[in-house]
This record gives C-alpha cells, structure tokens and sequence, in this order.
C-alpha cells in the first residue's frame, strides 16, 4: 500500500485543495475513496437573462455551501443590471472562493459603475490556475497589485473594461502578469476614456484582436498614439479609429493580418485634404511593420485610403501571397497598383465588394455590344467603356508583372464596365489558374447572360471561371 493511501481524510482534503480542477479529476482516477472525498463541478453559470435562472444572492450563496474540497472547472458569470454596493462585497466573496477551487476558466460578464466604487479583488490578478480568463462589460479596473502573476494564463479576454490607473499603467502591469500569455482579445475598448501607457507589451503573445467601440461622439476622437511590441505575434485582427501615431511596430512575426481604421469626421489622412483644428494621423508605421504578412485583409475603404495616402511607406511583402481589399462601386482603386506591385509573390487577390468604374458616366447592361462582329462597332464601344473606367485602372499595366494565380469578386452584377474590368483582368494575367464571381443576381436569364458574357472573354492563360450565386444581403 501507498503512503498516500495512509492518510486521513482531512488530509487528503487538504493536499487537493492546492490542485487545479483538471489536476483533481486526474486524481480521483486513483481510487474509489478519492472519489468519495471531493466532487468536481464541471460547470457553474449565472446568467440572469435566462428565464428560472433565480436570484445573483441565491447563486452566490450556493457556491459558498459546497465544500472547500470541491473543485470547479469553468465559472461564468452574466448579469444584466447594475450590481449595487450592496452586493459587492458578496461577489468579491464569491470570487475569492472560485479562485481556491483550482478554477480553469474564469467569466465575468457584469454591470457595475465606472466611478471607482467597485474593485475586482486582488485575488483574481494572483491566481495559479487560470488558463482562460474573461472580464466585462462595464467594469473599471484601477489597481493591478505589484505581485500580480497569473503563471497559467493563455487567454484573455477583456470587454468594455476601462483601465484608470492613477499611478501607472494596470493594463501593462495585467500583460506583465501573465508569462505564457498566447491569446488577447480586446473588445468594445475605448482609448479615450483610458489612462495608460498606450502600449502593448508581451513576448509570448501570438493573438491579438483590437476592436474598438465607434459611435458618432468619436468625431472629437484625439488620441496620442499607439506601440506595438509584440514580437511573437502571427495573428493580428485590428479594427480602430486611427491613433495621431504609431511611435513603435515590433510585428517580425506577422503571418496574418485583418485592418479595419475607420476615420472619423475631424480627422483627415493628409494635410492636404485636412480643415482647420483637423487631425491627421500617421499611419506609415504600422504599415511598415506588416511587411512578413502572408495574409492581408484591408477590410474597409479608409484602410484602403491609408494605405495609398502613405503609399511611400508601404513594404516590399515578400511573404505576401494572399491580399484581400475592401471596394465600393464609386471609390477609386487607386491603391491596388501600389500593393501590387509591391506583393511579388502574391497568388490570391479577392476584391471584397464590387468592381469600380466612374460612377458620374453610368454603367448598363450592354455587354454583348462590346463584342459586336462589326470591328467599327467595337471600337465605339471600347472608347465608350475606357472613359467610364477610373483613370488609376485607365492602362492597367501594373497588371501584366502580377503573378497571381486566384482572382475572386465577392458582388459582381455583371455590367458593361465590369465586363471590361474582367477583360482586363484575364487578357494581362498571364499566371492566372482561377477566376471566382460571386454574383447576388436572382433572375434566371440574367445568370445566364453574366456567365455567357464572362466564358466569352478573351483570357492569357488558361484559367477557370467559377460562378457562385449567393443571397442579397438581409436589410434586417
């Protein structure tokens, strides 16, 4: 017999009180009598947007009936409402106890004041076991203690969270807590309402997602800059208004990222363009350090526009093999050229949105004119097209040393200008293996006139048109 197996219950109780929940269920495999000696709670949720769900003060006094020797795996807390004062000492109370049952994951979803009243208790920035940890939506944080370690921590999640730390930075101490951090997401921030370091600090962290809250306020939206060193990072999804700056950009690592910068009113992306008291941002660091990328998916047209208004500072992508840009039919492409030409290795290149023309001229449903037998006919009609088209695609000659492979047009209606978009895309293409049109067109004749329309053009290589009909967006 095991000297383990001598013990006396209380013991034991006590030596699984230091484990984690996984730990403990690993142990109970040992004998029936551990089994018998401390139960493991997989599962423990409020949420009281559920119907019978009961009273926060019913669920909270539960959890503090169970015996210290049970272990629980996920907690989630969810509660729409303010918590008043009066309930704050019995969550932190709450807290506290989750926090020495060997807690994995950690939610915490509640509605309390922004004016320093509540503070989340320090147990929770020292725990040894969490790997997930979660934390929002309407909640201050203004003290991270200066031993706060969190040595198992991969994600974090923080939601609606404002950081006002008064002596020093309590979001960079968070990042500093946390030595195997993989995952951060920030969502529904608010940099202005901050008080940071504005910077974004960690070597262990390889996903990071940046969505920040946007509504019409943001117009005076003046914020002094944003640092990224994140050395180790390979998936970047960043969505923002555009910060005055990006004083540092350590993004070596980069294999995929997802820019979204919404310029509000009051700023403009050059001084050119800009009105009095105007803020212009610069952006030409953060463009700089995406330069390993093999992803890029610029997934708004101010991005797009930021890229061409820094155009001189956009990289040579070396890596680059699959490039995705946002459109609208009346926008220029003048980026397109520069990316590129600056992507030599590019093999996929998808237009989110439709194909552009010059909107002031029109465009119509006149696409078999363009290929009329009557040679004095089809040089009317190219002349006709060349004036609707944009002058930045007006040669299209930044075309004809682009190696890629796959073209895909998410909103294609089919249209004379767009067939002549298509014509240019096929005829200077010459590595080109697939073409994929995705339409929303519904009625029956005209599927069959843009899919004739498209296998009738004239093509460099040998590609493949692949045709997908897709449902009009819901207006709901």
């Amino acid at each position: 017999m095991d000297r383990i197996s001598n013990l006396s219950n209380e013991i034991i109780c006590h030596i699984v009180s230091f484990l984690s929940a996984k730990e403990a269920t690993v142990a109970s495999v040992l004998s029936k009598r551990w089994q018998n000696l401390y139960t493991i709670i997989p599962n423990l949720e409020f949420d009281n947007t559920l119907e019978n769900q009961g009273s926060l003060k019913d669920f909270l006094n539960g959890l503090l009936a169970l015996p210290a020797s049970s272990r629980i795996k996920n907690v989630s807390i969810k509660r729409r409402g303010r918590v008043g004062p009066n309930r704050h000492a019995d969550l932190n109370s709450f807290l506290c106890n989750v926090l020495k049952r060997g807690v994995l994951k950690l939610k915490l979803d509640i509605w309390v004041t922004l004016d320093g009243v509540y503070s989340l208790p320090v147990e929770i920035f020292t725990c040894k076991t969490l790997v997930e940890l979660e934390l929002g939506s309407i909640l201050q944080i203004d003290l991270v203690p200066e031993n706060a370690l969190l040595p198992a921590l991969k994600t974090l999640i923080i939601d609606a969270v404002q950081f006002s730390d008064q002596s020093g930075c309590a979001f960079q101490k968070l990042l500093s807590s946390c030595p195997v951090l993989v995952e951060l997401r920030l969502l529904n921030v608010q940099w202005e309402h901050w008080q940071w370091s504005r910077r974004v600090s960690s070597p262990t962290l390889e996903k990071l997602t940046m969505n920040h809250r946007y509504y019409f306020g943001n117009i005076y939206y003046d914020m002094e800059g944003i640092t990224f060193d994140t050395p180790s990072l390979t998936t970047l999804k960043y969505y923002d208004l555009p910060p005055k700056s990006y004083p540092m950009v350590n993004l070596d690592s980069l294999v995929e990222a997802t820019i979204n910068l919404t310029l509000p009113l009051c700023h403009a992306w050059i001084r050119q363009y800009a009105r009095r008291g105007d803020t212009v941002p610069s952006v030409t660091n953060l463009i700089k350090g995406l330069r390993n990328v093999e992803t890029l998916n610029l997934t708004s047209t101010d991005t797009v526009d930021a890229f061409y208004f820094s155009h001189e500072a956009i990289p040579v992508f070396e890596n680059l093999h699959h490039l995705s840009i946002a459109t609208e039919r009346n926008l220029c492409w003048r980026t397109l050229p520069y990316l590129l030409k600056k992507s030599p290795n590019l093999k996929t290149l998808v237009i989110e949105g439709p194909l552009h023309y010059n909107y002031q001229l029109g465009d119509s449903y006149e696409s078999e004119e363009i290929y009329s037998n009557d040679d004095d006919d089809e040089d009317e009609s190219e002349s006709d097209d060349d004036e609707s088209i944009c002058e930045c695609l007006s040669e299209y000659s930044f075309l004809e040393s682009c190696l890629v492979k796959t073209v895909e047009i998410t909103e294609y209606s089919g249209t004379k200008i767009e067939l002549k978009h298509m014509k240019h895309f096929l005829e200077k293409l010459s590595c080109l293996e697939l073409v994929k049109v995705c339409s929303h067109e519904r009625d029956e004749e005209e599927q069959v006139k843009l899919r004739t329309n498209l296998l009738n053009l004239p093509r460099s290589s040998k590609c493949k048109i692949q045709f997908e009909l897709i449902p009009p967006r819901s207006l709901v």
